[in-house]
């Protein structure tokens, strides 16, 4: 393709764009919001992983004693502990360490454990598994074991934060689709007053031996820069947005301490998310400009 050819091409999609300018800013409008829409479930997705990816990491499952046993059985559970394959590794909390760390989780209150020994707690075995999904079966192999009075696990936790990361993904796909092909509708009636208003030409230009391509390509330009510039004020405001956002949030000393949720960092992601409004912006654009084009080519 020549260079004037390339020229004329995108002239005529930039001032088919401002010819255009109220049916145009009502196509932006929509694939910004239809974009912003997106990136939210795309970032809520992303949270919930890093959040699960978080909880797996962490020891998931932590085995208590009985609190009468004696060193000797303690170490015959120890024993059987370490028989149990799909165990990754473990550490054994004694009684003195017990008191300590609920010292520490006491914080100010904790003087009310003023008066009492290390003989109240129970020792315990906090266990890391190979493989997350086989907490069920190593919390039914670890109750079976003689002098274990109860096993407390995070899987839940996890398949809880699972479950809803899939429909977020799922209900993300359902949203963007409609909001998308709303879109494309969109932005296909735009250009089509573009193609309405030169029928003529077009047909004139059939008629001398002008491709279709020639014919459509700047109508396609028209429909990506109205996508692109949407693309564009989505991801400006979807990253501006979530860093408000992430910024209140760690400002917030109570969701700080609990660490009940870890937020992803902008950085981490922006790339993914532009990359993600720049692809579906041009297969959007595209998608339209040729839908409202095609059957004025048939002369």
């Amino acid at each position: 393709m020549k260079i004037r050819t390339i020229r004329y091409i995108f002239k005529e999609g930039f001032v088919n764009t401002y010819r255009n300018k109220l049916m145009s800013l009502a196509s932006l409008v929509i694939v910004v919001a239809s974009l912003i829409v997106f990136g939210v479930f795309v970032l809520i997705a992303l949270i919930l992983e890093h959040n699960i990816s978080i909880w797996s990491e962490q020891p998931q499952l932590e085995a208590f004693c009985y609190e009468d046993l004696d060193d000797a059985q303690v170490d015959q559970i120890e024993e059987a502990i370490k028989r149990i394959s799909e165990i990754k590794e473990y550490e054994k909390v004694d009684k003195e360490q017990a008191l300590e760390k609920m010292r520490e989780k006491l914080g100010e209150n904790a003087a009310i454990l003023d008066g009492y020994g290390a003989e109240i707690f129970p020792v315990s075995f906090i266990i890391k598994l190979k493989d997350v999904e086989t907490s069920r079966k190593v919390v039914s192999k670890l109750e079976k074991i003689s002098g274990i009075q109860k096993v407390s696990y995070s899987q839940d936790t996890i398949e809880v934060l699972s479950r809803i990361s899939h429909w977020v993904k799922l209900g993300s796909s359902l949203m963007v689709i409609i909001f998308l092909t709303v879109s494309v509708f969109i932005i296909a009636n735009t250009i089509k007053l573009t193609v309405f208003a030169r029928r003529k030409e077009i047909n004139i230009m059939k008629y001398i031996g002008a491709t279709d391509w020639f014919i459509r390509w700047p109508f396609i330009v028209e429909g990506v820069i109205i996508s692109l510039i949407g693309a564009v004020l989505a991801f400006i405001i979807s990253a501006y947005g979530y860093k408000a956002i992430a910024d209140k949030f760690s400002q917030d000393q109570f969701l700080a301490n609990a660490q009940i949720l870890s937020l992803v960092d902008i950085k981490d992601v922006w790339g993914v998310l532009a990359l993600s409004y720049v692809i579906i912006a041009v297969v959007v654009g595209t998608i339209g400009s040729s839908m409202s084009i095609r059957r004025h080519l048939k002369v």
